[in-house]
């Protein structure tokens, strides 16, 4: 008998190489040795399956092979082949559509129709067909991969898929660029211009990354909701969430500003970062680990600019609400962290005099502006392996503007 080394009795599959449409195949020709033997195993002596002239008297008229005994090869099939060692059978559904004899040969096939990598869980698509192609067993098998011990901190060194609110323009899109060229399956989330989001994914694409937009207003609940299921139905359970979006900052005194241009930030700044964190948690409790990354700003530190009320307030709060999340998830492996740039090279400066923004270069110590890539670099950083003993942090990239 050959035996197996270490290697080959404890190698599990990588549950990230597993895709959609994966299949797997095999053979078996029932003999009247498994029928015996699975009546001996389950003690079911039915004579429909053992006694030919109680077989004969009925409308099959031969000993029909158990339907549990053909069905028992979907375990060979997930314990053996897809997704193979260290597969545990979650559950099943099973129509029996066509009798089984002895001496027919029957071909199992599986196929990976759902994949939630936050919980580690594969369904597969299951035929059973007899050598004259009739399906004889159709079903659907929930399949979880379990972990071997000190795999857990393994992984966090996966590559993540990875929600990216104001994904198609700015830092958003920059972001989006530097995680799929380290490997990271991207959702762009956007609201307003499909060309803008079409052209970010081509260009990832172009590159060999992987990118899906998904329109959806995130201070609407519904829209929010509606969107993280759609998105683990047809990619994988998000991991990660890179929060971005935030309306155009306009420079108003106090007694020009309205409470709803107010509200517009906090809408989308806070509430957004509330609905997709509402949206995402439970996965993320299950798989025991996540990330969540907010973009906020150094002008919610120290003595705050003039004329930009409604923008520091939510900024603001996203901080604290990141704060606040860190310490009641943090036991359950989840890290929220604040990303702060200070002035960046974005369209949401572009009304800015240039004056304005010389000034701001010379009172800052690296003498320039930031670029995207600048944020987007922290942001990347704060996904990796490093990163995981940081929570609850603000990491401002302001070319040492502010210094705390």
């Amino acid at each position: 008998m050959h035996e197996l080394n270490d290697s080959q009795k404890f190698s599990i599959t990588p549950f990230e190489s597993f895709t959609l449409n994966d299949k797997a195949e095999l053979t078996h020709e029932i003999t009247q040795k498994d029928v015996d033997t699975f009546a001996e195993l389950t003690g079911d002596y039915n004579p429909l399956h053992l006694d030919p002239s109680f077989a004969r008297r009925t409308r099959f008229r031969k000993p029909v092979v158990y339907g549990m005994l053909s069905a028992s090869f979907i375990s060979t099939m997930i314990g053996m082949l897809l997704p193979g060692k260290g597969a545990l059978w979650v559950s099943q559904t099973i129509e029996f559509l066509h009798q089984v004899y002895v001496g027919d040969t029957i071909h199992i096939t599986a196929t990976i129709k759902q994949i939630s990598k936050s919980v580690r869980t594969l369904v597969l698509g299951v035929e059973i067909k007899n050598q004259h192609n009739q399906l004889v067993i159709v079903g659907e098998s929930k399949v979880k991969l379990t972990e071997l011990e000190g795999e857990e901190q393994q992984m966090e060194d996966d590559r993540k898929i990875v929600l990216i609110t104001g994904g198609t323009r700015g830092i958003g899109a920059e972001v989006a660029y530097n995680l799929s060229k380290k490997g990271h399956t991207v959702i762009l989330n956007y609201v307003n211009s499909d060309q803008e989001a079409f052209n970010v994914v081509k260009e990832i694409e172009s590159e060999g990354g992987r990118a899906y937009p998904f329109k959806a207003d995130i201070s609407n609940w519904d829209e929010v909701e509606d969107m993280f299921k759609k998105i683990e139905e047809d990619i994988g359970a998000v991991e990660a969430v890179v929060h971005c979006a935030a309306p155009k900052n306009e420079i108003k005194a106090f007694d020009q500003l309205e409470w709803n241009e107010v509200q517009k930030h906090i809408d989308i700044q806070l509430k957004g970062a509330f609905n997709c964190v509402k949206a995402s948690i439970a996965n993320m409790i299950e798989a025991r680990f996540g990330s969540f990354i907010f973009i906020g700003s150094i002008a919610s530190d120290g003595v705050p600019p003039l004329h930009q009320t409604d923008y520091i307030i939510a900024k603001s709060a996203l901080t604290t609400f990141a704060r606040s999340m860190a310490v009641e998830y943090g036991p359950k492996g989840i890290r929220f962290n604040i990303v702060a740039p200070g002035m960046t090279q974005t369209d949401r400066i572009g009304n800015m005099p240039d004056k304005s923004k010389i000034l701001v270069k010379m009172q800052t110590p690296l003498r320039r502006l930031a670029e995207p890539s600048d944020i987007a670099g922290v942001v990347s950083f704060l996904l990796e392996p490093g990163a995981r003993y940081i929570t609850g942090e603000t990491i401002r990239v302001c070319g040492g503007s502010t210094m705390l």
